[in-house]
């Protein structure tokens, strides 16, 4: 259940969050940040880690083929 109000144009979103997660998102945020932008910075991190651990696994279990750049090109 969430509820939006109007801040100068843009949306904003509530999300109920229990006191201990709270109190777990209070302790990652830094001196003067936003809840906003301690959630974009933990969203950036998370598809950073996604994408990270993507790579791992094409590394880990994929087939490298060697190609040529300049081949691809000449498609064009």
């Amino acid at each position: 259940m969430s509820s939006a109000t109007s801040d100068t144009g843009s949306q904003i979103k509530r999300i109920p969050v229990k006191k201990p997660t709270w109190r777990d998102l209070h302790d990652l945020k830094e001196a003067g940040e936003s809840y906003d932008e301690l959630l974009s910075r933990m969203i950036r991190r998370e598809r950073d880690y996604r994408d990270w651990k993507m790579i791992v696994e094409i590394e880990e279990t994929g087939e490298f083929v060697a190609f040529d750049p300049d081949d691809l090109l000449q498609d064009d």
